[in-house]
């Protein structure tokens, strides 16, 4: 499932899991226990993008690499696996909100396409 942590706006700051569909440009919102929210997303910025390492990754790379190479295997599954790219974005909605959040790469590659939407 896809993740956004919303840092501030006019949606409540806390971790979203998001269902974007591009073609309706509509993005679903949903926090446990908490209504679902369903926004049109009007234009997404992007304000920076960071290389991020994750623990998890690094470790399952760094095994798998161990377990086919031995030790230098080890090493280079660690420097090469769990790195992904963050993005923090700024997002209008056509109901006139706006929020800044984060998200990977792959998320905000939906966010824009589902910006482009003109319905």
């Amino acid at each position: 499932m896809a993740k956004i942590k919303i840092l501030a706006g006019d949606i409540a700051s806390a971790e979203y899991t998001v269902n974007i569909n591009p073609q309706f440009g509509i993005m679903v919102l949903v926090r446990l226990g908490h209504p679902t929210l369903t926004v049109k997303i009007a234009s997404a910025e992007q304000l920076t993008a960071e290389k991020v390492k994750g623990l998890a990754g690094t470790a399952g790379w760094g095994l798998a690499g161990a377990a086919l190479l031995g030790p230098l295997g080890a090493i280079g599954g660690m420097l090469l696996g769990g790195n992904k790219t963050e993005i923090s974005f700024l997002c209008k909605t056509k109901e006139g909100q706006s929020f800044m959040g984060i998200t990977d790469g792959k998320v905000y590659q939906q966010i824009v396409a589902a910006s482009m939407n003109k319905l």
